[in-house]
């Protein structure tokens, strides 16, 4: 059922002019990569809730986040 929906959807996109398709092409990659920021949101979120740390404020989670990229940066600089 779903391989008839894509061949449809197929079909009326090799009916596009090449220039349409171009911008169908970057509206999809637009999307998905608004999706992917979405989910990676989310498990952030998740993963502050686990922690405890959801209701930080934002000012107290980028300066771990500096202290832990310092940190990271130090001990990549002794190898």
């Amino acid at each position: 059922m779903m391989s008839t929906h894509i061949d449809k959807l197929a079909t009326q996109i090799v009916t596009l002019d090449p220039e349409d398709q171009e911008l169908l092409w970057e509206k999809v990659a637009e999307l998905n990569f608004q999706r992917g920021l979405e989910m990676l949101s989310q498990e952030y979120r998740a993963r502050l809730a686990a922690e405890g740390k959801l209701d930080q404020k934002a000012d107290v989670v980028m300066a771990e986040l500096k202290r832990l990229r310092e940190e990271i940066a130090a001990n990549d600089y002794r190898t």
